[in-house]
């Protein structure tokens, strides 16, 4: 049987030959539907068998269960690009399904903990003991958009389940003190007065749930991290990792941080296909 060190190996090495094929060609290509199944579906499957395997437990039965629960994540990223003209119950709905999705996926070959990031904090649930702890990665992100100078918006706070802000912009429309005209980190998001490109961001902030799963952490990096977080934080790093990486192969290559790595042709194409963009 493996041993959790080799685990978390087989693990990353699931995860870079995925960035390699998506990444390392001439020509960036555009993503497609198969490309987001594989992301929500296809992965929490593998990742799930390789945990069932390593703990003893049935692989198929825990790649059958992530792979439900992939689905369920997919259906609430294709809900993400239309949010910014839906209720708050939809927004609230598609929030509920990616956190649920993410949470049968993870919890494939164990025992069920839902999970759910809620701004800055993430309400834990488990034998009917629910926990709220701060996340490390949620806690940050709303830090610097404050010191970027963005302020709250409450109203869309509330709507979206998650911390919005918003900022004054310039002339042609980007943000001030930003070449963009919206941007997120991690959980967290800026956009101007109006909540314009609220759904492109919206994507972001899934795929950091759904990054959540995975072993791309500080945690897995650094000896002892673990250990000094104990239960009082969690560990949600994965997302600004993930980021890190894609735009530092971009950097590499000469491609564009905004348009060709991975996350953001995600969030373009779900917008596409499911919303007509910029609107």
């Amino acid at each position: 049987m493996p041993s959790l060190c080799s685990l978390r190996r087989i693990s990353l090495l699931l995860i870079l030959p995925l960035v390699a094929l998506t990444c390392m060609t001439e020509r960036v290509r555009a993503f497609n539907e198969r490309d987001v199944l594989v992301l929500n579906v296809v992965l929490p499957a593998a990742f799930a068998a390789i945990r069932a395997y390593h703990k003893g437990e049935n692989p198929e039965k825990a790649a059958l269960q992530a792979a439900f629960g992939g689905y369920l994540m997919h259906q609430g990223f294709k809900m993400a690009p239309t949010l910014q003209e839906k209720s708050a119950a939809k927004a609230w709905q598609a929030k509920c399904m990616v956190n649920l999705g993410a949470s049968i996926a993870e919890s494939a070959g164990d025992e069920f903990v839902f999970r759910m990031d809620i701004g800055p904090v993430w309400l834990i649930a488990k034998n009917g003991d629910i926990k709220i702890r701060p996340g490390l990665n949620s806690v940050i992100a709303p830090a610097v958009h404050y010191l970027e100078g963005s302020t709250l918006d409450f109203e869309r706070s509330l709507r979206y389940g998650t911390m919005a802000f918003k900022r004054s912009t310039n002339k042609d429309g980007t943000l001030n003190g930003s070449s963009a005209l919206a941007y997120s980190n991690a959980n967290t998001f800026t956009t101007n007065g109006t909540g314009a490109h609220a759904g492109h961001e919206l994507v972001h902030t899934f795929q950091y749930r759904r990054d959540s799963m995975y072993p791309l952490r500080v945690g897995n990096f650094i000896k002892g991290f673990d250990e000094y977080l104990g239960d009082r934080w969690v560990d949600d790093t994965a997302w600004s990792i993930n980021w890190g990486l894609q735009c530092s192969w971009a950097d590499a290559t000469g491609r564009s941080k905004d348009f060709d790595i991975p996350m953001e042709k995600e969030a373009y194409y779900l917008e596409k296909r499911y919303h007509e963009p910029w609107r």
